[in-house]
C-alpha cells in the first residue's frame, strides 16, 4: 500500500515478510523436532519355528531398523526363558539397520513352547519392542503325566511322601537310559523298569532332614537315543510353623510416578501368612524392618485364627499386610528383615528378608 507520498510506509513490506516466515517456522518446528529423535522398528513381531526335534537349536535372524535422525540404543533386554539368546549391537546408526540374531536351546523343553523377548531403547515413541517365538518341540521320550515333579509336606511325613513320573519310549527301538544324575539335597531318586526298553518310573521322595522352605532342584537323565532330559523338581518342607511366601519382594518403585499418583503405592502392598498345625492358642508379635513399611496383623490381638485346611487339618493363621510407607522411600535398595516373635519354644522366632527398589 502507497502513502500519499508515493513512498511505502517504514515497516509495511517487513511486516509481511515476518508473518508468514512465523507462521512457517510455527508448522515446521514439530516436524523438525521430531526427526531429532530414533525410531525403532521390527520387520517381524512373531517367529514360529515349526515342530522340531528336541535337542534341536533353531535361531532365526530378523532386521532391527532406525528409522530415525539420531541413534538407536538398546538399553537392556529380558527373555522369558535361559535357553533364549539374543545377539544385536547395541547402537544402530540413524537410517540404518542392525541384524538380530535369536536362538533356542530346545533341549529342555517338550510339547508346545512359548517365549519372549523384551528389548527396552531410547525411542520416545517405542521405549520398549516385544518379540514372540512359538513352536513345538517333539522328543522320542515323553514324560507322563507332566515333565516336572512336585513334591510337598511337613517335616515328619515326608519320609512317606512321595511322587513318581512315567518315562515312555515313542520309538520302535528300546530304550536305555545310560544315566540319572539329581542337583539338590532335598529329595532322593530312584528308577524302576517297567517294562523294560518301553516304560520306566522314576520316583521322587523329600528327605525329612533337608532345609524347610521351597526348594527347586534337577534330575537330569541321557539316552541311547541321544537324548539328555532334565525335569525340574518344585519341593517345599514344612515345619509345624511356616510363612508364605518365605520372603518379601516389593518390586521396582518409581518416586516420580507416586509423587504424581500417590494412591498407585497402594498397588504395592503385599500379603504375608504365618501358620501353625494345629496351633491352638498360637500367638505372634511382628517388627518391621527399619521404618520404610508399615505391618498389619489380623487378628491384631489374641490367638491365630483356626481354619481347617483341606488336605492338613485344623491350622492357625495370622494374615500381615506389608506397605511400603511413602514417607521412608529413598533412592536405591531398601532391604531389611521382618522378625516374627511366637509363643511356641521350638519356633521362637523367624525372620521374613524384605526388600524393594526405588527409582526416579
Amino acid at each position: 500500500m502507497l502513502s500519499r507520498s508515493g513512498r511505502v510506509p517504514e515497516g509495511a513490506g517487513f511486516g509481511r515478510a515476518v508473518l508468514p516466515l512465523a507462521l512457517l517456522l510455527l508448522l515446521a518446528s514439530p516436524a523438525l523436532a521430531e526427526e531429532q529423535v530414533p525410531r525403532a522398528h521390527l520387520e517381524e513381531t512373531l517367529y514360529d519355528f515349526g515342530t522340531v526335534k528336541t535337542g534341536a537349536k533353531v535361531q532365526y535372524t530378523i532386521p532391527l531398523q532406525n528409522l530415525g535422525a539420531t541413534d538407536l540404543v538398546i538399553q537392556d533386554m529380558r527373555l522369558s526363558v535361559p535357553a533364549l539368546t539374543v545377539r544385536t549391537p547395541r547402537v544402530i546408526p540413524p537410517r540404518e539397520a542392525a541384524i538380530l540374531t535369536l536362538e533356542l536351546d530346545t533341549s529342555g523343553f517338550r510339547g508346545d513352547v512359548q517365549a519372549r523377548v523384551v528389548l527396552r531403547t531410547n525411542d520416545p515413541h517405542a521405549p520398549s519392542l516385544e518379540l514372540h517365538v512359538g513352536g513345538r518341540v517333539e522328543s522320542a521320550v515323553e514324560l507322563l503325566p507332566r515333565p516336572a515333579i512336585f513334591l510337598s509336606a511337613f517335616r515328619w511325613e515326608a519320609e512317606q511322601r512321595e511322587s513318581a513320573l512315567t518315562i515312555v519310549n515313542r520309538e520302535e527301538s528300546p530304550l536305555k537310559i545310560l544315566g540319572v544324575r539329581s542337583e539338590g539335597d532335598r529329595f532322593t531318586v530312584r528308577l524302576e523298569p517297567v517294562e523294560v526298553g518301553r516304560r520306566y518310573q522314576l520316583v521322587v521322595k523329600l528327605r525329612g532332614s533337608g532345609p524347610s522352605g521351597l526348594g527347586l532342584g534337577r534330575i537330569t537323565f541321557s539316552t541311547n537315543q541321544g537324548e539328555t532330559i532334565a525335569i525340574p523338581v518344585f519341593t517345599l518342607l514344612r515345619d509345624q510353623i511356616y510363612v508364605s511366601p518365605p520372603e518379601l519382594d516389593l518390586g521396582q518403585i518409581s518416586l516420580g510416578q507416586i509423587e504424581k499418583h500417590p494412591d498407585s503405592l497402594k498397588a504395592r502392598t503385599e500379603t504375608l501368612y504365618v501358620y501353625k498345625y494345629r496351633g491352638e492358642d498360637f500367638r505372634i508379635q511382628v517388627d518391621a524392618p527399619a521404618s520404610f513399611v508399615a505391618l498389619e496383623k489380623t487378628p491384631a490381638d489374641g490367638p491365630g485364627a483356626i481354619v481347617n485346611i483341606p488336605g492338613q487339618g485344623p491350622t492357625a493363621i495370622f494374615e500381615i499386610k506389608v506397605a511400603p510407607l511413602r514417607g521412608q522411600l529413598k533412592l536405591g535398595t531398601l532391604e531389611g528383615t521382618i522378625r516374627i516373635r511366637t509363643n511356641d519354644p521350638e519356633f521362637p522366632e523367624i525372620l521374613v528378608p524384605i526388600r524393594c527398589d526405588l527409582s526416579k
